[in-house]
């Protein structure tokens, strides 16, 4: 009887245990920023709750966004441009809704940009006419990036030398083995700073007054942005203007709830284990979780920034 209760007692235990434990999914792509922000969620939110969150690593945003939306992984991050598209079915994924997303956190702003080496002689973004270029898979959020920049000078891929690309990370290795001249770089991301190690002093190439109106075509909601009086990072100072939209944390609209609660309030919470990330998350706000609101949020998210008193919807 006592050998039995021991038995009993484990396998409750056991259960217990396995309950503390609830494993969820989070998509993101590999190498670059994403992935870096991924971790860094995946960390945070351990730390701050009974849930542990293992990243789902795939090539691009588009390969995942599928398989968030069917339910087979619970989470997700994007860009508000990509997220955006996919919710509508427009742009990125035209033709393609997937009515199951939803908004759980609008998370840091990404800073981005195009960068070059200093050694290259590139200054500014007129400058790319002629020289080496990463060529994304049509209509990849790549693609789109580079296409909208190149557009602020008027130029198209006809104007570049193409070459190639098949996601993030071999763009960052082409530019470190000088099979590109340009990178898409989001500023203080790792993958910039291993740029740097490679190839000295990079800068950013500078966006003008009026370029968000021609970069909204392409990537909606993107917005300019100057560095001045910021933390200096690799290729971006107080001469640098680089382009920003948000990265947004979203989930399937059926996982539970009391985990979307665990979730936003772990992000809520935890804002100093964030700001010691890195400088990624140097503008990290608790209180601009829900600022974007123009997307569906899970009713559980919305409920808890209610709590909070940061919720910026109706």
């Amino acid at each position: 009887m006592l050998r039995s209760m021991t038995v009993a007692a484990g396998l409750i235990l056991a259960c217990i245990g396995g309950a503390q434990a609830q494993t969820i999914g989070l998509a993101t792509t590999q190498g670059g920023a994403t992935e870096q922000l991924a971790t860094n969620l995946a960390k945070a939110i351990a730390q701050g709750t009974d849930l542990k969150v293992r990243p789902q690593v795939l090539g691009n945003t588009s390969q995942y966004l599928p398989l968030v939306n069917s339910g087979r992984v619970e989470f997700g991050i994007a860009n508000y441009p990509q997220t955006s598209n996919a919710v509508k079915g427009v742009g990125m994924s035209d033709g393609q809704p997937h009515p199951n997303l939803v908004m759980i956190a609008s998370i840091i702003p990404f800073n981005a940009g195009l960068l070059v080496a200093e050694s290259s002689g590139i200054k500014e973004m007129a400058d790319l006419k002629g020289r080496k270029v990463p060529r994304f898979p049509k209509n990849s959020l790549g693609d789109i990036f580079v296409s909208a920049s190149l557009a602020t000078a008027g130029l198209t891929y006809d104007d570049v030398v193409s070459v190639p690309t098949a996601n993030f990370p071999a763009q960052f290795q082409n530019m470190k083995d000088g099979v590109t001249e340009v990178t898409i770089g989001s500023v203080g991301a790792q993958s910039t700073l291993e740029i740097e190690a490679t190839l000295g002093k990079l800068h950013y190439l500078n966006f003008k007054n009026g370029d968000e109106k021609t970069l909204d075509k392409y990537l909606p909601g993107t917005l300019l942005k100057s560095w001045k009086g910021r933390p200096p990072a690799p290729g971006a100072d107080d001469s640098t203007t680089i382009l920003y939209y948000d990265y947004t944390l979203f989930a399937h609209k059926d996982v539970p709830a009391n985990v979307v609660t665990k979730v936003v309030k772990a992000l809520y919470e935890n804002k100093d284990v964030f700001l010691a990330a890195g400088p990624l998350w140097a503008e990290y706000d608790p209180a601009k979780l829900a600022h974007v609101t123009s997307l569906p949020y899970h009713p559980a998210a919305v409920e808890f920034y209610k709590s909070v008193g940061v919720w910026k919807g109706e």
